[in-house]
């Protein structure tokens, strides 16, 4: 064993917490990463994950790249149905009417990405490849990685999904390195070691493959400081044509911001509590809460370096919940965006509808906002979902919404276990007391680290070792004998009209789950009833490029 590493193994043993822990020496050689982004969700937000990751890695002198899916069109037997044309199909979201020009921003290639990845592979020469993927794109991952295999370079897959189902993904034959965990500390460890030719087999946070198939495990480091992150980050990395996307049938020149980084409430389908779990529920013992809130001077620092440098006209703010801060925070927020007014999206829980706050929100920008409803039964939604509060209160915060105007989508979800047809009626008449502008439908997808999906597995509805390799419009992967999925899905397809048409007519909308011809009628009648802006014929190739943030 090297004194290197043997060094590292004592600093774990004394701080299993420590953050950072290799210097990079002086003469050591450049350290190149190539970043792998298996993005197949159309136009989705650049991820601030990738662009923090790479610009901590250049400002210790190493050198980044990046291969990005988003533009590619893939069609084999693991291509995920591009959800954000199912949504389109089922009016969650305001068709695009503005046309682009020569869908520059939008249009896919046909190019095959194996053979463009081992292309940039070749060119780049990286020490190895950082595959940043959700459980949802972990199979166009491995895919990309398998078939370029021959290229001897090593890999390492970071997010959610490995941090949550290490062990599945490190089964994978061509998987050499798993992050578990934030990556802010470990890929600095691990470039370093390259860097210094040392042993990188005790770096925290990454399980690692060794030659002899064993898998060394290594322990967790408490959360990085958001506030240490680079405040500028390299959004040049994905380039300019990713800064565009559809917003409300608008196409619009955006990039995110990250506000906060997890989430102080406990819903059942989502895998920020278990990020909080992950990381000891917030004892200083165990670990830091996963949950922190970036100081307002560098979210102040990011937006005036987006609106500098790039030019952006949309802030997409990038929090699970945008209105997580004490009064004193959002004052500070509030005094800080001032200064810009430019409009912006974010999304927040109900609970969190105050009067004050949201006109001040709407005069400094608010353009829309998304709320999570999720489920429209009480007792279900406590007690399955997580979420307890009363229909009332729910209905009269989002009035207050109504009432000043803001433009806003609500988010739910069916297929959740136990759930029947009927119960989902209970959301339906819910969404029925307010006007949102846009009601999104999801299936639920039981991602590992969620309640929801050890509690689907104990009722035998999932096998445990199944990837979720859907979208959230994608069919369910429960199988419940009080549910047929193929019913569940017919109802997600109408699921807006049952909400916005009169009851009168809920004998037609549900001959519509089964008619095709008689859903595609309803749907232009939809389109031109509650959206009489959009009423015009949406092109195909523009329809599939329409990206709600819902």
């Amino acid at each position: 064993m090297s004194q290197e590493s043997s060094n590292l193994i004592q600093l774990e043993k004394e701080n299993p917490f420590l953050t950072s822990k290799v210097k990079r020496k002086l003469d050591s050689k450049d350290c190149r990463i190539l970043f792998l982004y298996p993005n197949e969700r159309g136009m989705s937000t650049i991820p601030p994950s990738i662009t923090a990751l790479s610009q901590i890695l250049k400002d210790e002198g190493h050198q980044t790249a990046l291969f990005d899916t988003t533009f590619y069109k893939f069609d084999d037997e693991i291509t995920i149905e591009d959800s954000e044309v199912t949504k389109s199909k089922s009016l969650e979201n305001r068709p695009v009417l503005e046309r682009d020009d020569d869908d520059i921003h939008f249009k896919k290639t046909t190019r095959s990405a194996v053979l463009d990845f081992e292309t940039s592979i070749e060119k780049f020469k990286p020490d190895f490849i950082a595959v940043s993927c959700t459980e949802t794109t972990f199979l166009r991952a491995i895919k990309l990685i398998e078939q370029t295999r021959h290229k001897n370079i090593k890999n390492l897959f970071g997010g959610v999904f490995p941090t949550f189902a290490p062990d599945l993904v490190m089964n994978y034959k061509d998987v050499d390195m798993a992050c578990v965990g934030e990556g802010e500390n470990a890929i600095i460890d691990l470039a370093n070691s390259i860097s210094n030719k040392e042993d990188y087999s005790n770096v925290t946070n990454l399980w690692i493959k060794q030659d002899d198939g064993t898998i060394t495990k290594n322990s967790i480091s408490r959360p990085v400081d958001i506030d240490e992150i680079p405040p500028i980050t390299d959004i040049g990395l994905f380039g300019e044509k990713r800064f565009y996307r559809p917003m409300g049938g608008k196409i619009r020149r955006l990039l995110p911001v990250e506000t906060h980084r997890g989430c102080p409430f406990t819903c059942s389908f989502c895998n920020s509590p278990g990020q909080n779990r992950l990381y000891g529920d917030g004892d200083f013992k165990k670990g830091l809460s996963f949950f922190r809130k970036k100081s307002m001077n560098l979210v102040k620092t990011e937006i005036k370096n987006h609106i500098e440098k790039y030019d952006v006209e949309y802030i997409y703010f990038w929090a699970d919940t945008f209105l997580a801060w004490n009064d004193n925070e959002f004052n500070q927020f509030c005094e800080m965006y001032e200064e810009f007014k430019l409009p912006f999206w974010c999304q927040t829980r109900i609970e969190t509808i105050v009067e004050d706050k949201f006109k001040r929100l709407k005069d400094l920008g608010l353009d829309r906002v998304t709320f999570g409803l999720e489920h429209g039964n009480e007792k279900f939604r406590r007690d399955i979902v997580k979420r307890d509060y009363p229909n009332d209160a729910a209905v009269s915060k989002i009035k207050i919404i109504e009432k000043l105007g803001i433009t806003f989508s609500v988010n739910n979800i069916i297929g959740f276990p136990d759930e029947t047809r009927e119960l989902a009626f209970d959301t339906i008449e819910l969404n029925r007391k307010f006007n949102s502008d846009n009601t999104s439908c999801s299936i639920l997808v039981p991602f590992h680290g969620t309640e929801l999906h050890a509690y689907a597995v104990k009722k035998g509805y999932l096998d445990p070792n199944v990837i979720c390799a859907v979208s959230n419009s994608g069919e369910s992967l429960l199988n419940m004998p009080q549910w047929d999925k193929k019913d569940m899905t017919r109802l997600r397809d109408v699921f807006a009209m049952y909400i916005k048409f009169p009851k009168d007519r809920w004998p037609e909308i549900k001959k519509a789950e089964t008619d095709k011809v008689l859903r595609h009628k309803l749907r232009e009648e939809f389109v031109k009833t509650y959206w009489s802006d959009s009423a015009a014929k949406i092109e195909d190739d523009i329809a599939e490029a329409a990206k709600g943030l819902f």
